[in-house]
């Protein structure tokens, strides 16, 4: 039988020219008919050598100086940010240090009520543009306090007396403060506070040892953990105060005024709260180890778990 002869293009699978030349020619990665770099590989049984393109060497050079030249300045790009950022905040600093400066010399003036008012609130807003120098102001405003109302005011002056206008404003600002940057507790002790306007302050952890805050509103202030140890507070009022944990040993508390007051765990040892107003108060856990509470109100107080040993409950009113 004879054999038909296969007509070209029938029944011959052509297989695609997957060699890398091919592949790079067909990619524009190397003019067609150019050998590859140079390697050794086999293709059959004999080695074939093919030669290095040095056409692409321009290129490849070109690229790598590209790459070079980017990092270079994107190097010194970020060199000169860092060393722009330290420059600003040299030149903020600086400006802080005049501002801190002009505010103290202004706070001494002795002549004028209005530059001292000035001094007072250009340190309330350095504290606030820098946390870095907030405790440094409240360091200064709290000295200034203890300076200008010290304790022995008080026994030299009207019992209806309250502090003077530009302690009064120191207060107002350091109540107000951000008690977040606070590095140390305000220092207020032996002072003469007494009539004072410290509505809602922040005073946590205030030393306010053997101060006389008599008559002073309180009503709202955070005195958590506030030492307050003989301090005189007769007649204050401190509705819905926070006291929570403070040192109250031996202070004097009698005819304050005290309904929804946070005195959880705080330390009432010795304490007079005569003639007290302790309604709906929550005195849980709190020590009243000796305390004198003659006539207190104490309706609707929360006691659970109080210690009342030694205290004084002589006509306390509302215990059950």
């Amino acid at each position: 039988m004879r054999r038909r002869a296969k007509q070209p293009g029938k029944g011959v699978r052509r297989v695609a020219d997957s060699s890398p030349t091919s592949t790079q020619a067909r990619l524009g990665l190397r003019p067609a008919g150019r050998r590859p770099w140079s390697v050794r590989v086999r293709n059959g049984k004999k080695p074939v050598r093919r030669r290095w393109d040095w056409t692409q060497l321009p290129l490849m050079l070109t690229a790598l100086a590209a790459v070079g030249a980017l990092y270079f300045n994107t190097n010194q790009t970020s060199q000169a940010l860092q060393a722009t950022r330290d420059q600003v905040g040299l030149s903020e600093q600086g400006q802080l240090t005049d501002r801190f400066s002009k505010a103290v010399e202004q706070l001494g003036t002795q002549d004028s009520l209005e530059v001292r008012l000035g001094g007072i609130y250009a340190l309330e807003r350095i504290a606030r543009d820098s946390a870095r120098d907030h405790p440094t102001v409240m360091e200064v405003l709290s000295a200034y306090v203890r300076e200008h109302a010290p304790l022995p005011l008080c026994t030299s002056t009207a019992a209806s007396a309250r502090p003077t206008t530009d302690v009064q404003a120191i207060l107002t600002v350091i109540g107000r403060r951000d008690i977040n940057r606070d590095r140390d507790p305000l220092a207020l002790n032996d002072t003469c506070l007494g009539g004072a306007n410290l509505t809602d302050a922040g005073l946590r952890s205030a030393d306010l040892s053997y101060a006389d805050l008599s008559g002073a509103d309180l009503s709202g202030a955070d005195l958590g953990r506030a030492y307050l140890g003989r301090a005189y507070l007769t007649g204050a009022y401190l509705t819905g105060a926070n006291l929570g944990g403070a040192n109250l040993i031996v202070a004097d508390l009698s005819d304050a005024h005290l309904p929804l007051a946070d005195l959880r765990s705080a330390d009432l040892t010795g304490t007079d709260l005569g003639s007290a107003n302790l309604g709906s108060a929550n005195l849980g856990g709190a020590y009243l180890d000796r305390a004198n509470l003659t006539n207190a109100d104490l309706t609707n107080a929360d006691l659970t778990n109080a210690n009342l040993f030694g205290t004084n409950l002589t006509d306390v009113r509302g215990l059950p």
